[in-house]
């Protein structure tokens, strides 16, 4: 089972159970990750009232983050889910330290809940997160960024979205739209953000394809080499055969492409390739036409000639798949060429 591991945080001291932040109390501390320390907090006025506090490090994204709280406080708390914590207050600790406290959540992040899951269980989480941002998407907002810190499983495996990278879809007509800060760690980002341009639906699938690379794989998208070590992500898994493992290959690839033009166009049709692939059908990533169903007149034992065409369908899904990545690599190569020379 390949391991699932970031690079940890610096150590930070946690701060002291019982510290005032405005009317909320700290509690028990949960775990630190790259955008602060995590914390339960309770309402000192609402008896029983329980929340969670972010305590963040002082720096540009953690100003990016109050900035879209500022921004979007309002309308967030009308984007009603069990699943989806929005960020309802924010301050400043004694020390400086900007904070947020969102709704009560249970669970912990999804790297730290999957390493005792399956393959399958992997990839049933992400299904989970596709169909909370369908319904993300269906209020008008999307995911900017997907962190992996904001995504949390509880124990009977339910998913929760940390709503922090939440911000209204995009005017694709407006002519001054551009991208803020994106939260998130970089490699989790699309190249069009980090090049400026605002989240869209397609970049909201980059992250998602750059979380199934670590779900998947153990390492991000930008960690995968050109070598024959690097051609499959998902060679790790014995109990693949040759077709699945050829055919969720293509589906990574093309969900954390670099090109936009080349993922899935949105996370709703990205779960739709993930549900084909778990029940043995085809997806947009590579999907071929099905052999036959054999008659019952058909003799039991199929001639050597018949045999050949898995193997065929397997080569030329081979062929697909690498023709698929190089010329992802020689687009973005020929792209970068062009801004040089502008």
């Amino acid at each position: 089972m390949p391991p699932v591991q970031l690079p940890p945080p610096a150590t930070v001291p946690y701060l002291g159970e019982g510290l005032a932040l405005g009317v909320w109390r700290l509690g028990e501390p949960l775990f630190a990750g790259d955008g602060g320390q995590w914390y339960r907090a309770t309402h000192s006025r609402a008896q029983g009232q329980q929340a969670l506090a972010l305590v963040m490090h002082r720096g540009e994204l953690s100003a990016e983050l109050l900035l879209r709280f500022a921004d979007h406080a309002d309308e967030l708390v009308r984007l009603s889910h069990p699943s989806i914590a929005v960020a309802t207050d924010s301050g400043v600790t004694p020390l400086g330290q900007p904070y947020l406290v969102l709704a009560a959540t249970q669970g912990r992040p999804i790297l730290d809940a999957v390493e005792m899951l399956g393959l399958r269980g992997r990839l049933e989480l992400v299904l989970q997160l596709c169909e909370l941002l369908r319904h993300v998407h269906r209020e008008g907002w999307l995911l900017s960024e997907v962190d992996p810190e904001l995504i949390w499983v509880n124990d009977e495996g339910q998913v929760s979205l940390m709503g922090l990278g939440l911000v209204r879809i995009p005017d694709p007509d407006g002519a001054y739209e551009r991208g803020r800060m994106p939260a998130a760690l970089p490699a989790f980002i699309s190249p069009e953000q980090r090049g400026g341009h605002p989240a869209s639906l397609a970049a909201e699938v980059y992250g998602l394809g750059a979380l199934l690379y670590v779900l998947v794989d153990g390492r991000l998208p930008n960690e995968v080499g050109n070598g024959v070590a690097d051609a499959s992500p998902a060679a790790r898994w014995n109990e693949l055969g040759l077709i699945e493992r050829m055919s969720l290959d293509a589906l990574l690839r093309k969900a954390a492409s670099p090109l936009v033009q080349r993922r899935q166009p949105c996370a709703e049709v990205l779960a739709d390739d993930l549900h084909a692939w778990m029940v043995g059908g085809n997806h947009s990533a590579m999907s071929f036409a099905p052999m036959p169903p054999v008659s019952g007149n058909q003799p039991a034992a199929t001639p050597p000639r018949r045999r050949r065409w898995p193997l065929v369908a397997a080569l030329l899904m081979v062929v697909c798949a690498s023709a698929v990545m190089w010329s992802d690599r020689i687009a973005a190569v020929a792209q970068h060429a062009v801004q040089f020379k502008r």
